[in-house]
């Protein structure tokens, strides 16, 4: 479990007034390691440290770490390797592994010593744990990557924090392993994003515009990659390595999105939803249709009327 060690210079209280760090304990860890809502992932300890003189250390823990740094300069050594870690650093250390996370002292951080919540961290467990670290480390240097100052991660564990306050009920925790699950996916998909964005110029918002502001018609891989400026390889690529789907497929769902938005709330026929996507025959839109969402567009509308 991550250890924290005061520096023997002085803190100031002002310094350390938001710091928060909160313990699972024991009888509560116990119930959540054979609750099915939460024996696949579940926190053992939590902070937030505000303050510019500590260590956090962990040797060979059998749970997996945590850090994100809000605003704060410090040093990662793991590995082997002594790394700076800026603001907007996520750091993730895997089970039965050694590092030492160090706040440093910069004359830089003199313009955000009063700043609350400089790094977050975390400790938890569970066997889907072990896949949330399996992949955010696959976007990772050695588990160190920037995510950036993202409002909606810092929400998350502000939320989580707020367990000290409401208590340490079944149903309070239960509520925090949901948040905790929806931050590991955030974080997961800001890597990948941020992977991505910098190793390509490749814009695919402005490819889904393109998509969205033609679904009246066909747009074939050829039109996609052009406008990308790219091959057809290189595109379909980088597309299905972003979205983990085809183009043309994607293009497709939005269709069927679009029509499903049409059954819902038009009283259209299902020939005319079909002619307007851009499909002359209804009879291979409702097989398109019937492959997306298991039932036909007939089907789809009149489920409107049932449980």
């Amino acid at each position: 479990m991550l250890q924290q060690s005061k520096s023997a210079k002085p803190i100031k209280t002002a310094t350390i007034i938001d710091d928060i760090r909160l313990l699972i304990p024991v009888f509560l860890l116990k119930k959540l390691q054979v609750h099915p809502l939460t024996s696949s992932l579940y926190p053992l300890s939590l902070g937030k440290h505000s303050d510019i003189n500590y260590q956090i250390n962990k040797k060979n823990s059998d749970h997996h770490s945590l850090l994100y740094c809000q605003s704060t300069s410090a040093t990662l050594d793991y590995k082997n390797k002594v790394r700076e870690v800026k603001s907007g650093d996520l750091v993730i250390i895997p089970a039965n592994a050694s590092f030492k996370f160090t706040a440093v002292h910069t004359e830089n951080n003199s313009e955000i010593k009063n700043k609350s919540g400089k790094v977050y961290w975390l400790n938890f467990k569970g066997d889907l744990a072990n896949n949330f670290a399996e992949r955010l480390l696959m976007k990772m240097d050695d588990g160190l990557a920037h995510v950036g100052n993202v409002d909606e991660v810092i929400r998350d564990f502000d939320n989580l924090l707020a367990l000290g306050r409401r208590g340490y009920t079944a149903t309070n925790v239960i509520h925090a392993v949901h948040i905790l699950q929806q931050t590991l996916s955030f974080l997961a998909l800001q890597l990948r994003l941020t992977d991505f964005n910098n190793s390509s110029t490749f814009d695919i918002d402005a490819v889904e515009r393109l998509m969205r502001n033609n679904l009246h018609q066909e747009l074939s891989l050829d039109t996609l990659a052009h406008y990308s400026q790219l091959s057809k390889f290189h595109f379909s690529k980088k597309f299905k390595e972003l979205t983990d789907t085809s183009p043309i497929q994607h293009f497709i769902n939005m269709k069927i999105q679009r029509a499903c938005s049409e059954l819902d709330n038009s009283s259209q026929t299902i020939k005319d939803i079909s002619e307007s996507l851009g499909y002359s025959d209804p009879y291979y839109f409702s097989r398109l249709f019937k492959k997306s969402l298991g039932m036909s567009p007939k089907q789809y509308r009149d489920s409107r009327h049932s449980a």
